[in-house]
């Protein structure tokens, strides 16, 4: 029981935690998100305000462990030492879940073998969030300028500016550990807020490059139980090519000299709105459409009240066939509200409009 008592007599602390809107609550679940969200920093800081004796935390990737002298030997430790809370960080299902009054089960995928285990997600650091970590802002449309640039991961909030790309590229070798899979991660990149499907991915890569359809779908379906790739759906048209969404937004822009600032913004706009309303969609002809509340968002940076008048002129049509009762224009920095016809349209710059309750 070597190991065992290693991990019990030293618990990692929680060095620089800054508070997120999560709170671990005191029965068994499982904590769970896309890497690098601090998953782990939130249930360390959790354990240090238990007592020492009744706690015990075990990396599962710590290179020291053998897995089946761990299992074997996990449940007999518990019940003699008396822990109450017990920690499997990077849990796999390598070895059984021990019996104790508070489990902890951290992953990426949610584990869905017992349905009846509580499911908390941690998700990457929301514009707020992002304010606690990085204490430099001075002006929001500012701090949001270094939201773009760093992202939403917790350990890239501090990174001076002049580091950025290499402490991005080594989050994506981290994140993406075989050379195939980074480059189907570039590739993907490109399409960044763009309606795309899995076959047009691997029509667009095997042109250059030698790759498995069997190998993408997998590798696709792996990166969506694990958050780092999500869809949204066509309004109406669920078989139609679905918008992709990558959990950070810093993490593909770092791939290329060239900056998507649309893909960007509709990146983080998606991930905000699916997080309140699920049910959000796109038409070819509307960002998003909340068809619960037929309320429409448009994407506009430079708008004013002019451009953005003739532009709602020419969606008249589209208007009347969903139904579209308000209609928010999300811009860099301006802000205005008037009336067309019946519906009220009201722009407000982005930093504050994600900054809003729901």
């Amino acid at each position: 029981m070597q190991q065992l008592e290693a991990f019990y007599e030293s618990t990692p602390k929680a060095v620089g935690f800054v508070e997120r809107k999560i709170e671990i609550p005191s029965h068994t679940l499982n904590l769970y998100g896309p890497p690098k969200t601090g998953k782990t920093w939130l249930v360390l800081d959790y354990l240090s305000r238990l007592p020492r004796k009744k706690r015990l935390y075990i990396d599962l990737r710590d290179l020291r462990i053998d897995n089946e002298s761990l299992g074997r030997e996990l449940q007999a430790f518990i019940d003699v030492h008396g822990i109450e809370s017990v920690v499997l960080d990077h849990y796999d299902g390598s070895i059984a879940m021990p019996q104790c009054r508070q489990t902890i089960l951290v992953s990426e995928a949610p584990f869905t073998e017992n349905r009846f285990m509580p499911l908390l997600e941690v998700p990457p650091l929301d514009f707020e969030e992002y304010l606690a970590f990085e204490k430099r802002h001075i002006h929001l449309e500012h701090s949001f300028s270094l939201y773009l640039r760093t992202g939403s991961l917790p350990i890239m909030a501090t990174v001076h500016e002049s580091l950025l790309t290499i402490k991005l590229h080594e989050q994506i070798r981290s994140i993406f550990p075989t050379e195939t899979e980074r480059l189907l991660f570039r590739q993907m990149a490109r399409f960044l807020g763009k309606p795309v499907t899995a076959n047009q991915l691997y029509t667009t890569i095997k042109k250059e490059h030698k790759i498995s359809k069997d190998w993408l779908y997998r590798t696709l379906k792996s990166w969506e139980e694990r958050q780092i790739i999500l869809w949204m759906e066509k309004f109406g048209q669920p078989r139609a090519a679905k918008r992709l969404l990558i959990y950070d937004f810093a993490i593909p822009a770092s791939l290329y000299f060239e900056k998507s600032l649309m893909g960007q913004l509709y990146s983080i706009a998606s991930i905000r709105l699916l997080q309140h309303n699920p049910r959000t969609t796109f038409t070819d002809k509307i960002d998003f459409f909340l068809p619960d509340s037929r309320h429409a968002l448009l994407l506009s940076p430079f708008a004013n009240p002019q451009s953005t008048a003739t532009k709602i002129a020419k969606l008249v049509d589209e208007i009347d066939r969903l139904q579209i009762r308000n209609i928010t224009i999300l811009t860099i920095a301006n802000s205005f509200e008037f009336m067309f016809e019946e519906i009220q349209v009201v722009a407000k710059p982005f930093y504050t409009w994600i900054l809003e309750e729901e």
